[in-house]
């Protein structure tokens, strides 16, 4: 009976293991050295929609049924040197170890942060739409967005269409809008 308690004991005390970030591999398997020597292989189990390579840190080991020869690698949680952006309760952030950063914010906002020699990039399916690393290449894209909008409804079809001059205002007002944050950022 006393043997059969320290079986299930050694099961238990083996549910989750903390292990060390050792390698990643080419086709995505890790390498992790838990906390008794030994040394495991697998892909990371990550939540549907997220994927992260880490560089370095701990990882969570699951050996289902206490047995390390039914594990799952969960994601490799950074070193204490890695901070992550401040949040609120409710929020949600993606950071780099390096300090590129979004966050979600609860309230309805959303931050990014590129590193000063990062790009921001929004990518469709019909291409690539380049945003760039500044307010300065941000500024450009909007107000040559805000010209091409005011060309559409200003001299478009049909002939007898008019645009309402608070409407064309409010453009006017958020192009020079971008343009007074554009002098600010040289």
């Amino acid at each position: 009976m006393i043997e059969q308690f320290r079986e299930l004991a050694a099961k238990l005390r083996n549910l989750f293991v903390i292990g060390d970030f050792q390698k990643r591999y080419d086709d995505d398997k890790i390498q992790v050295k838990t906390h008794n020597n030994r040394v495991v292989e697998k892909k990371e189990a990550f939540p549907y929609g997220f994927f992260a390579k880490s560089k370095g840190g701990k990882a969570f080991v699951f050996c289902q049924g206490g047995n390390l020869d039914g594990f799952e690698i969960f994601p490799v949680q950074p070193g204490d040197d890695i901070k992550p952006p401040k949040l609120e309760d409710g929020d949600t952030a993606l950071y780099t170890g390096e300090g590129s950063w979004i966050v979600l914010r609860e309230a309805g906002g959303i931050e990014i942060n590129a590193k000063a020699s990062g790009d921001i990039k929004i990518i469709s399916e019909d291409g690539k739409y380049f945003i760039g690393n500044n307010v300065t290449n941000m500024c450009k894209l909007m107000i040559g967005l805000i010209d091409e909008v005011k060309a559409l409804i200003l001299t478009g079809p049909p002939t007898t269409h008019t645009v309402n001059n608070a409407s064309q205002q409010k453009l006017e007002l958020y192009k020079n809008n971008f343009k007074d944050l554009l002098k600010e950022s040289a």
